[in-house]
């Protein structure tokens, strides 16, 4: 079975709509050849989620996700918290991708506001020991129905945080950039400016 990476076509675009992903051969090639046992470097991935926020009078809250740390379980396991985010089915854009993923991953419908920002951060996979270069593209969103009771599995917990409370509980500081970086969005909206 071959295994694709799919890409932003044109990834000098920012991340908006009009975006979508599809397979680059570079990345077929190095990701379906599983002959080879040298290892692969700098696959490049894409991903996109997004930063969901409501207001309940002055305090702002946002949709986080999380998981017990691995070779934990129970109640009182330690959770990884996170950013709603995945990886595209082929050709769809990176806002639909985006929409999908926070949608499935926290049981909340979504509307897109507008992009925030990109990340980027490398990692090497468990199973197949190939280095991955990943940029994960986030908008900010809006919920529009639905319940965190109906994430899906991937994670354990779905909440709803304050800003405050999600800034010290995301684990990673480049997620904590993206709540950051949307923190003017979010004001902006707030104060009735629109996006």
């Amino acid at each position: 079975m071959t295994n694709y990476t799919l890409l932003p076509e044109d990834e000098s675009d920012s991340a908006d709509g009009g975006m979508t992903f599809g397979l680059t051969a570079g990345a077929a090639r190095a990701s379906s050849n599983s002959c080879s046992s040298e290892p692969h470097s700098n696959v490049k991935v894409a991903s996109a989620g997004g930063l969901v926020f409501r207001q309940s009078g002055d305090l702002i809250e946002t949709l986080l996700c999380a998981r017990a740390r691995p070779g934990y379980q129970g109640e009182d396991a330690p959770l990884t918290w996170r950013l709603p985010k995945g990886t595209p089915e082929h050709g769809e854009t990176v806002e639909e991708t985006a929409q999908r993923e926070v949608q499935e991953e926290t049981g909340v419908r979504v509307n897109v506001l507008a992009p925030i920002t990109s990340i980027r951060y490398f990692f090497v996979g468990h199973d197949d020991g190939i280095r991955y270069d990943k940029t994960v593209y986030f908008y900010l969103m809006e919920p529009l129905g639905g319940s965190t009771s109906d994430h899906d599995a991937e994670f354990d917990v779905v909440e709803w945080c304050s800003y405050e409370e999600a800034l010290e509980l995301l684990e990673y500081d480049n997620e904590r950039s993206v709540l950051e970086t949307a923190r003017s969005l979010i004001e902006t909206y707030r104060e009735g400016g629109g996006l």
